[in-house]
């Protein structure tokens, strides 16, 4: 079971004491040293953290308690087997939770932003955006790179998996991996996002032939 939650960051105030005492004492200092939209950002991810592990997983203890895993990777203390991904870019926060190790990424479709793959993704993938025509190489590019960013996530290897380590053929339905540095089988996904056409979402499932995530839009 994965299902993803989003949220426009802009329908949380990170002021408003209700809804900082949601989150742990720890949680809401770390999110405090931050300043502006990245404040904000993680406070509307961390709300759909708390909302979500409470509609799925009734029995965890809130506020959540989270560490931070060797590769960066998050997880609950009191729950190492509730298994979560956050994310957020520009007025989108997105939140996975999973039964099985999960990785989750929105990105803003911004144009022009292709010399990311040039400088770090696998050379096939490199080779396929050059082939398509102008038009479709932005699409085909942030349907790649949020497809990869939820993979690393859901290893828990963080930098010490590189994007070019690895490659996704999204000419296929799923979308196909083809990884040598890690081991275990996983399921790629790009839910529609009809809440804003101007974003791409991508869900890395750490399981063979998973079922897709159902996505929930929240207001």
């Amino acid at each position: 079971m994965t299902v993803v939650y989003a949220i426009p960051v802009s329908a949380v105030n990170p002021d408003d004491g209700a809804s900082r005492a949601r989150l742990s004492r720890g949680r809401m200092e770390q999110i405090d040293r931050r300043h502006g939209t990245a404040r904000a950002q993680g406070f509307a991810a961390s709300l759909l953290l708390e909302y979500a592990v409470a509609q799925h997983f009734p029995w965890v203890v809130h506020p959540l308690a989270i560490s931070i895993a060797d590769g960066g990777k998050p997880y609950l203390v009191s729950e190492p087997n509730v298994h979560f991904s956050l994310s957020h870019s520009a007025n989108w926060a997105a939140c996975a939770v999973s039964d099985r190790p999960v990785g989750v990424d929105i990105e803003r479709c911004d144009p022009g932003r292709r010399d990311v793959a040039s400088r770090f993704f696998h050379k096939e993938e490199v080779r396929y955006l050059n082939s398509l025509l102008p038009s479709a190489r932005d699409d085909a590019f942030y349907k790649l790179w949020t497809l990869k960013e939820s993979f690393v996530k859901s290893t828990g290897r963080g930098l010490d998996l590189p994007l070019r380590s690895f490659q996704i053929d999204i000419r296929r339905t799923p979308p196909r991996l083809d990884c040598n540095e890690v081991s275990g089988a996983y399921s790629l996904f790009l839910p529609d996002f009809s809440a804003d056409r101007n974003y791409r979402l991508a869900v890395c499932i750490e399981q063979a032939n998973a079922e897709a995530p159902t996505v929930h839009i929240m207001e």
